[in-house]
């Protein structure tokens, strides 16, 4: 598809939303908000955190990763490492 959209006819050309689909992989066919490249439904509407408050509530709330937060995935690693030792142990006193 085309990195632009005619619109009112023609008369109006604007670029088209960047957005990609994840279940068809295809592109957003909304045409992007003024100076963004995203249409309003992607986040084009966003302006993002203003405050050094709100800058940190952002931070806060992107330690989620999938299903996981960084504390759990840090607590399954230092388990995991402990079940490799103890498995190097049990290796050593077999053979």
């Amino acid at each position: 598809m085309e990195a632009a959209l005619n619109t009112a006819g023609g008369k109006i050309r604007c670029p088209r939303c960047q957005a990609m689909s994840k279940r068809t992989g295809q592109q957003c066919g909304a045409p992007a908000m003024r100076g963004k490249t995203k249409c309003a439904y992607h986040g084009g509407k966003s302006t993002g955190p203003k405050t050094e408050a709100g800058r940190q509530r952002i931070v806060a709330a992107l330690t989620k990763n999938g299903r996981e937060s960084r504390a759990q995935r840090e607590r399954r690693a230092l388990k995991l490492r402990e079940l490799r030792h103890l498995f190097e142990i049990y290796l050593r006193n077999t053979s």
